[in-house]
């Protein structure tokens, strides 16, 4: 798929479409919760972090993570999304987004998120008489303009 060649709303409805067939509405509410427009100079934290760490560090990281995924074990019940964490439903989610938009739809659609007020459940929802479908396209919304235009 060309992401370059569909909107801004093609690419949200379409993101929206991949959260809620592979986390169902409570994950992806969960999943939207979590979005915040991005702030800061990526260059000035990246430095922050990366020049105080030095080759045998970075080295010892990586085989830490190996080791990890080793031995972890590989025929474990993968987990209902009641039973991750808000940032392993955040990692499946961005998995799940770049799977199906690639990389650079999954970038446009993290530009155009919103987070979910932490109030917006669908518990609630259903008191107010409002589909799940309804909630989540309520709690979010197509931002208008390109924040990266706003800030020049």
């Amino acid at each position: 798929m060309n992401v370059q060649a569909i909107t801004d709303a093609e690419v949200y409805e379409l993101g929206l479409r991949v959260l809620l067939d592979k986390l169902g509405h409570a994950g992806a509410i969960r999943f939207l919760q979590q979005c915040e427009p991005a702030t800061g100079d990526y260059t000035v934290e990246r430095h922050k972090w990366l020049d105080a760490l030095d080759m045998e560090a970075i080295m010892r990281g990586i085989q830490e993570l190996r080791q990890e995924k080793q031995e972890s074990p590989k025929n474990e019940r993968p987990k209902t999304i009641d039973e991750m964490t808000d940032l392993e439903v955040y990692r499946f989610g961005l998995s799940a987004i770049s799977g199906e938009m690639g990389v650079s739809g999954q970038m446009r659609f993290l530009r155009l998120c919103k987070p979910v007020p932490s109030d917006c459940t669908l518990a609630s929802s259903k008191k107010r008489g409002t589909s799940d479908q309804e909630t989540i396209l309520a709690a979010t919304q197509v931002r208008e303009a390109d924040p990266v235009e706003e800030a020049e």
